[in-house]
């Protein structure tokens, strides 16, 4: 079985994102994230949304690493 790929895949980036409230006695909680790029494992702790979306359009920027095949899988497995 041929495993053709979708052109769109191969620039596809694959994070895991944790977002959780911590209460530091205010009347309004703060909000934290984890953001894990799962082809390089590489993780990042954000304490707001400028800083996890700049992170987010950093990755999309930098070159991908190996090739797409690697982590995704393939139709008709």
């Amino acid at each position: 079985m041929s495993a053709e790929r979708n052109p769109a895949e191969a620039q596809a980036h694959l994070f895991t994102l944790r977002i959780w409230a911590v209460n530091e006695g205010t009347a309004a909680p703060k909000w934290r994230s984890r953001l894990q790029d799962v082809r390089s494992g590489e993780v990042v702790f954000c304490e707001n949304l400028p800083d996890l979306l700049s992170h987010i359009e950093e990755a999309l920027r930098e070159p991908m690493q190996g090739d797409a095949s690697d982590s995704l899988p393939q139709k008709g497995m």
